[in-house]
C-alpha cells in the first residue's frame, strides 16, 4: 500500500510539474511576432507628444540649407537662408587666399553635414 501512495505522490508530482512548466512556456512565447505588415497596423496618427520636441518636427519639414559666407570679417554659418548665422568661425577673412576670399562672398551652400563639418574644418586648419 505503501507503494501506492509514493507512486501516486510522483505521479501528481510530476503532472503538476509539467503543467506549471507547460503555462510557464505557453507565456513567455506569448508575445506577438512583429512583422513587416504589421508594423504600421500598431501606430495611431496622434499629434506630438508632450515628449516629443514640437521644434524636431518643425526642422524636418524644410529643407536643411548651410550656407557659409563672409560675415563681419570672419567667417559665419547659416541656417536657411538666416541673416544671423548660428555658429561664427573665428577666422579673418583677410588672412585667406583670393580664392577663398571669394567663394565666401557668394556663399557656399551645403545641405550635408559631413559636407558643411568638413568644409569648416578646412578653414579653421
Amino acid at each position: 500500500m505503501k507503494k501506492v501512495w509514493i507512486v501516486l505522490l510522483c505521479t501528481m508530482i510530476a503532472i503538476v510539474g509539467i503543467l506549471t512548466f507547460g503555462y510557464s512556456q505557453k507565456g513567455l512565447n506569448n508575445t506577438p511576432e512583429t512583422t513587416s505588415s504589421n508594423i504600421l497596423d500598431n501606430s495611431t496618427p496622434n499629434n506630438t507628444s508632450s515628449q516629443e520636441n514640437s521644434e524636431i518636427t518643425a526642422m524636418t519639414s524644410r529643407s536643411n540649407t548651410y550656407t557659409v559666407k563672409e560675415y563681419e570679417g570672419h567667417i559665419g554659418v547659416f541656417y536657411n537662408n538666416e541673416s544671423i548665422p548660428y555658429q561664427e568661425i573665428d577666422v579673418e577673412i583677410s588672412s585667406l587666399p583670393e580664392a577663398d576670399r571669394q567663394l565666401l562672398k557668394k556663399g557656399i551652400k551645403v545641405t550635408d553635414t559631413n559636407k558643411l563639418n568638413g568644409i569648416i574644418e578646412d578653414y579653421e586648419s
